[in-house]
């Protein structure tokens, strides 16, 4: 626990400076955080004798969120499903031309564009959210709610957990800190919403959404690594494993996040 601690302690005040700062601060934060998450997941790929193209996942990855960075606040979607598309056709070349494994290229081709998309393409929408107007109380909103959920599904689950929410994926997981966390990222809508501007209704209502996607995506990568055999993605944060671990609750949570401020607060 004092490792955990620690490593938050010295974490978040980090980020919740570099998303106040915005600009150039923020997209190198987003980087590392992507560049780490993408390896992390490509080393748990090998785990089970895959073979990604490293080289073409990171790349497209730091293009991505690079594009994100710099794209237009408007008609920003054509251009981005554009890098999607040339992604997929640089993998496949890349893998009929590069790899000498022809039995294994579908899953190698498989495990390489996935790699992009959950990782790159998903951490591209903390750019989107941050170049709108208040996107640093849009991205603080997002933090501060899945923070507390995860905080609170952890103590309570961890002390009072009896039913368990998962079990074949995430055995720790229980259905009363899955209920506590929920619960308390309604709260932590509430008061972040207020700072962001947010009515009351669609705090709520978004607070609602996170909470239940944080904990699906939380889920997802818990099915992956469950999948790999490993409990960790990796080991360079103390106390919290790898940096997928910490982004878990938020890969999925970003992109819905976005359009809902994009389709129903700001229309």
């Amino acid at each position: 626990m004092l490792p955990r601690i620690f490593t938050t302690l010295v974490a978040v005040p980090v980020i919740l400076a570099c998303i106040y700062t915005g600009g150039a601060v923020f997209l190198v934060l987003v980087l590392v955080l992507a560049v780490f998450s993408i390896n992390e997941f490509y080393n748990m790929m090998q785990k089970k004798d895959f073979h990604p193209a490293y080289w073409l996942g990171n790349f497209f990855t730091l293009f991505f969120i690079i594009f994100a960075y710099y794209a237009l606040r408007k008609n920003w979607e054509p251009a981005h499903s554009a890098i999607l598309t040339g992604s997929a056709l640089a993998t496949m070349v890349a893998t009929l031309f590069l790899k000498q494994r022809p039995k294994e290229a579908i899953v190698d081709i498989a495990v390489t564009l996935l790699g992009m998309i959950y990782i790159g393409w998903f951490f591209s929408y903390f750019l989107f959210i941050r170049a709108l107007n208040d996107g640093s109380a849009y991205m603080f909103f997002l933090c501060g709610t899945i923070w507390a959920l995860d905080v609170v599904a952890y103590l309570v689950g961890s002390r009072f957990g009896r039913h368990r929410l998962f079990p074949s994926v995430s055995p720790k997981k229980s259905i009363e800190g899955a209920l506590a966390g929920f619960a308390v990222c309604l709260i932590a809508a509430g008061v972040f919403g207020y700072y962001a501007g947010f009515s009351l209704l669609h705090s709520l209502v978004l607070g609602g959404l996170l909470g239940v996607v944080a904990q699906v995506s939380d889920l997802v990568e818990s099915l992956i690594k469950r999948d790999v055999g490993v409990k960790d993605s990796g080991a360079i944060l103390p106390g919290h494993g790898g940096f997928l671990d910490r982004m878990d609750s938020f890969i999925l949570t970003a992109p819905v996040m976005y359009y809902y401020l994009v389709w129903v607060i700001l229309k």
